[in-house]
């Protein structure tokens, strides 16, 4: 008995040492993605604690056919998928006069902006199919057959999505250059 109590706790180390080096190695990573979906920083914080925390229930069942990344990855987008459906996301109304949509609207073009620059901005302007994409290929510098595994689609899809997004990404620069000359 004292044994397997022992070995329980092994265990139960092991498994806090491993989240403890998966968080440290993809937390900000994890961030990124959910605010790539989710566009809101507190929100993408909070879906980064709620991966962890699935991380943590679920590493016995992880198949190592794929990498941590991957599996962490498809946790990620499908919390944000499941936060875009709820009926709290779909119904953020304004608490007073002020349109809270554009307030933190504004305040998300300061975040991008200030984490990457104008081009970020554009990005997240994008169709989430495409915004994906290229933030996992420019951003997190992936290559397509990386991109293709975590994404779980084709390769030729990677490579069209980030044809069309690039196309999509300088007709939006294009436009807004025009305006200013």
């Amino acid at each position: 008995m004292l044994a397997e109590k022992k070995e329980a706790l092994l265990r139960e180390n092991d498994r806090s040492e491993l989240l403890d080096y998966l968080m440290r190695r993809f937390s900000d990573k994890v961030v990124k993605i959910a605010y790539y979906h989710v566009r809101d920083r507190h929100m993408a914080e909070d879906i980064c604690q709620e991966v962890f925390l699935r991380v943590y229930k679920n590493l016995d069942k992880f198949c190592k056919d794929s990498s941590y990344f991957t599996w962490i990855y498809r946790i990620t987008v499908n919390l944000c998928r499941d936060y875009r459906a709820s009926a709290y996301f779909r119904r953020m109304l304004p608490w007073c006069e002020w349109d809270a949509e554009d307030i933190s609207k504004t305040d998300e073009r300061l975040l991008e902006v200030a984490e990457g620059g104008e081009i970020l901005s554009k990005v997240m302007d994008l169709p989430l199919k495409y915004r994906t994409v290229l933030a996992l290929y420019y951003f997190e510098e992936f290559t397509t057959p990386e991109i293709a595994r975590i994404l779980k689609i084709r390769e030729n899809t990677v490579r069209a999505r980030l044809s069309r997004g690039r196309k999509m990404l300088k007709k939006m620069l294009a436009r807004e250059e025009s305006i200013y000359e």
